[in-house]
């Protein structure tokens, strides 16, 4: 994730050089990455929701791989990605309202990115312990992404201890 970092923001010697380094560039792309949870539950959209399930021999090409990029207006160091799916045309909320609700909007990474604390509902911030990551949402602390326990159901934001740890392999 430091170079999807570094190419979207710059490197983090200084704030003045950071911005300044990050106007000169051209934009960058989102990066991709397949998505399993430790029971190697892939991703895929059913009814217009992103549901694991166990993808094998012709359905995994309903694969849903994600899309991220950098928020750069909260604390870098927390690694706030923006998630998204479709190669970034759609973006993962988790809403605005007093309780957080999952949903997939059509509404491209790359012009969250450019809208600053606008885009907190579409942050996840990701954290690597081991092998594994996991994603708090920004805008609502304690709460992770999850995968369901029944099959067929939509991923959702839980509190601990239903937090669920994702392997993520670039695309």
């Amino acid at each position: 994730m430091v170079a999807l970092f570094e190419e979207f923001l710059g490197k983090e010697e200084s704030e003045e050089m950071t911005v300044s380094s990050a106007e000169k560039r051209p934009l960058a792309q989102p990066y991709h990455y397949v998505m399993r949870d430790t029971e190697q539950k892939g991703l895929c959209l059913h009814n217009g929701h992103l549901v694991a399930t166990s993808l094998q021999g012709a359905n995994a090409a309903q694969e849903e791989p994600i899309s991220v990029v950098p928020n750069r207006h909260l604390e870098r160091r927390r690694c706030p990605l923006i998630v998204g799916i479709r190669g970034g045309t759609q973006a993962l909320s988790c809403g605005t309202g007093p309780e957080p609700q999952l949903k997939l909007e059509e509404v491209g990474l790359l012009d969250l990115f450019s809208r600053g604390a606008e885009a907190t509902p579409y942050t996840f911030y990701k954290t690597f312990g081991g092998s594994t990551h996991t994603f708090e949402a920004a805008a609502f602390p304690g709460r992770f992404l999850s995968t369901a326990p029944g099959p067929g159901e939509a991923l959702a934001l839980a509190p601990p201890p239903a937090v669920t740890a994702f392997y993520l392999r670039r695309k």
